[in-house]
């Protein structure tokens, strides 16, 4: 089905561009049922076994002959991310609720949808209710109760998104950051920007859209957020809108190198590897050497135990499970494993960098605050 032109019809940054490159901004409700089969096989397969004891809803009878709501048909309204509306498909939970609400779908039940009247395009968009939109569409309600606006702007449209975004806990993160990308007058546009680039930068993706083994998902906005600014590895004082976080593309190219495939990285893991990573930068060489030895004790840690072979265990297997706390538990948890691991690494090496070996005193430092250590002279060859 051919998208609705021009895609994007607002003013957009060049980033949320490149984040939605590979997805519609702009469509209708039955474009979006048709851009995702899987959902409408489901519902089909459903309704044949449940056709005998199924009747069709209706909104007859269900209100008030003196407080009839208009009824709004779906089919001339469209959906426009760029205005601040998500697609009620991409997500799996929303996915599997939507399914949920289409085979349960009770007239009596079904909240006013809201929908933007933009005055300049003589459009509607649906800016609240695609979900539910969705589910009467499937079973074939078109006309559905709607709270019809007029709006000046785009600007107006996503202000009243904004506004309803603050009450709605049900808006993913992941939708909250593409308006935060897409609005640079948002009080965390730059953070979103930086968010974006080093993740486009680093190799790794923030949806599901766009996974795979060359860009695997990473999910939990607000935990990478606190990986750049905690354990990235910028300069203490770079402020965002300029953070590059080195530790993290360090971190992504180890995890990518050691599960060779992965196309899903565990935030938890992630933010437990960057953090040590940024913990061992002067106990470790520097550069390729260093990277080298990083990428063996990745590789001796996942072949340790059975249960540590896949990276989804990480933080469970190795005690760094408190989502508050997976830079310290998960670095100290580390290094502990570092000393288990090169335990005899340092026999007869005296022409080369020696291998740390982390004593209680940091490992205990590292459990409750993470910080760098200075460099260990007796590490260093001859010395």
């Amino acid at each position: 089905m051919p998208k609705l032109k021009p895609q994007y019809t607002a003013e957009v940054t060049p980033q949320y561009k490149q984040a939605t490159a590979n997805k519609r901004i702009r469509y209708t409700i039955e474009q979006n049922i048709m851009d995702h089969p899987e959902i409408l096989e489901e519902f089909d397969e459903w309704i044949s076994k449940a056709r005998n004891i199924r009747s069709v809803p209706s909104f007859d009878g269900i209100f008030h002959g003196n407080y009839m709501p208009p009824l709004f048909d779906i089919r001339k309204a469209e959906i426009r991310e760029d205005h601040g509306q998500r697609n009620a498909l991409t997500e799996r939970s929303r996915k599997s609720k939507i399914l949920g609400i289409a085979k349960k779908f009770d007239p009596m039940q079904f909240q006013s949808i809201d929908i933007d009247y933009l005055v300049d395009e003589d459009v509607f968009i649906i800016r609240d209710g695609g979900g539910r939109s969705t589910a009467a569409y499937l079973n074939g309600v078109f006309m559905v109760p709607a709270s019809v606006r007029i709006v000046r702007d785009v600007a107006e449209s996503r202000r009243l998104f904004n506004a309803q975004d603050k009450y709605n806990a049900a808006i993913s993160s992941y939708d909250k950051f593409l308006q935060q990308l897409l609005d640079n007058k948002h009080s965390r546009h730059k953070m979103a920007c930086d968010t974006w680039s080093i993740a486009n930068s680093s190799g790794f993706c923030l949806d599901h859209l766009n996974k795979s083994a060359e860009t695997p998902l990473v999910e939990g906005i607000s935990t990478l957020q606190r990986i750049i600014r905690h354990v990235g590895g910028d300069h203490k004082e770079t402020s965002w809108g300029k953070r590059s976080a080195p530790n993290v593309s360090t971190a992504i190219d180890l995890i990518k190198t050691t599960f060779v495939g992965i196309d899903e990285i565990p935030v938890s893991a992630l933010e437990a590897i960057t953090a040590f990573v940024h913990v061992s930068k002067n106990r470790i060489p520097s550069g390729e050497e260093g990277f080298a030895r990083l990428k063996e004790f990745m590789s001796l840690v996942r072949d340790s135990s059975p249960n540590l072979s896949s990276l989804n265990n990480w933080s469970s297997e190795l005690l760094f499970d408190s989502s508050n706390n997976y830079a310290t538990y998960g670095a100290a948890a580390l290094m502990k494993k570092w000393n288990e691991v090169f335990k005899n690494k340092n026999r007869g090496r005296t022409s080369s960098y020696r291998y740390v070996k982390w004593d209680a005193d940091e490992i205990f430092i590292i459990n409750s605050k993470i910080m760098q250590f200075s460099r260990d002279d007796s590490l260093y060859p001859n010395v």
